[in-house]
């Protein structure tokens, strides 16, 4: 077993008495790490009840400190939940607060505040079922407080919960868009993203930028956000992303994919932006791999470029898709109208000419190839497409 002298933990030991290491005795205190567990016992309004947490005053977990020797330690203990026992080799599960108290208190509007957060962390874009009586696991995570010591875990108990959504006054903004020093018309052009189909707060563009270039975004055109206003980035491309006076600059030019992602946080919203390495693909009956071998289309080497599928094979309806992140290829659909790029918005359970329209169908001839150009520099970003 590890055993550390009690005079290494003198900061976060109290009322010890440390005898020099030259002398040290057997039994002299000293620090091991805890390996039987330690208990969590059931708060006393949960045994064999039902709590409807929003009208539940508060929860008491009260526990003892772990086995570390005997030594009086200041612990931290952090309040785990799951829907799970916490059996799996990696449990999913949230922290709902931490404390260095042996009775931990927890307000029941933040139970249930923890309880609807992580499961729409678990099942994006689907609503809380508020009238259901869900399993709820819970365990607590001790270490000495303040250093990296005693790492380990007590019992879990089940409790037995009503969580209720309480929908934000703040609403997910319908776009997102883009301006910048080589989108369309340099800082005039607002592009508007797509849309993740069935996922509300999920948006996307393709842009070039080039080695420098730099851009801002907004909920609305001229709102002029920029680096500062982005919780988290995401740069999956290496574009290498800076802050450059308040804008987003790439230092190293490229096709790019733009994915935001906007999530309601209390009374606000974080957005995340990931950057990909752009991707156009064909699928489908007309392209010579099916849907189980999509086609990569080749991208130009700069905006002034057009974008070329391989060869179709014909004899079914071209399907087509940008990738973005790991979605779903039919989440990031495209067809042609009216020479323009028509991103995908609706169920399509068999094709887009059943399901959408006859206008919408574009039916490749074999040998044929689509060309795509995004945007044109200097003048706009209306995303264009042709079979021939």
């Amino acid at each position: 077993m590890k055993k550390i002298l009690l005079g290494m933990l003198l900061p976060v030991l109290t009322l010890v008495l440390v005898t020099s290491c030259e002398k040290d005795m057997d039994s002299n205190p000293t620090f091991h790490e805890n390996t039987t567990g330690f208990v969590l016992n059931m708060p006393a309004n949960a045994a064999n009840n039902v709590l409807d947490l929003l009208n539940t005053d508060e929860l008491t977990f009260t526990t003892s400190q772990p086995d570390y020797g005997g030594i009086p330690l200041s612990t931290n203990y952090d309040v785990e939940i799951s829907f799970e026992d916490f059996s799996a080799e990696e449990p999913v599960y949230k922290v709902v607060t931490s404390s260095t108290s042996a009775a931990i208190k927890v307000s029941g509007s933040r139970l249930n505040d923890a309880v609807i957060t992580m499961f729409q962390d678990a099942n994006e874009g689907v609503t809380y079922p508020s009238d259901e009586v869900k399993d709820l696991y819970v365990r607590l995570h001790a270490n000495v407080n303040g250093m990296d010591l005693g790492n380990c875990y007590s019992n879990v108990i089940k409790i037995q919960v009503i969580a209720t959504y309480k929908a934000p006054s703040i609403k997910l903004p319908e776009n997102i868009f883009v301006a910048g020093s080589s989108i369309g018309d340099p800082w005039k052009t607002w592009k508007p993203f797509v849309g993740v189909y069935g996922l509300e707060g999920n948006y996307f563009t393709v842009v070039y930028i080039p080695d420098g270039g730099a851009f801002k975004w907004g909920t609305y055109a001229e709102q002029w956000l920029g680096y500062a206003d982005v919780n988290v980035y995401n740069d999956e491309a290496g574009a290498g992303l800076s802050d450059d006076g308040g804008n987003i600059k790439v230092a190293k030019g490229g096709w790019y994919t733009l994915y935001f992602k906007a999530k309601i946080n209390g009374e606000a919203i974080d957005y995340t932006l990931s950057v990909y390495k752009a991707a156009f693909y064909i699928t489908g009956n007309a392209n010579a791999g099916g849907f189980d071998t999509p086609s990569e289309m080749t991208a130009p080497t700069d905006d002034s470029g057009v974008w070329v599928s391989p060869e179709f094979a014909g004899g079914g309806e071209m399907r087509a898709y940008t990738q973005v992140g790991t979605f779903d290829w039919w989440r990031t659909e495209f067809t042609l109208f009216d020479g323009k790029l028509f991103w995908r918005a609706v169920d399509i359970p068999n094709n887009w000419a059943e399901n959408v329209g006859a206008d919408y169908s574009v039916t490749p001839k074999a040998g044929q190839k689509l060309y795509l150009t995004i945007g044109t520099p200097g003048v706009d970003a209306i995303e264009k497409g042709e079979v021939k």
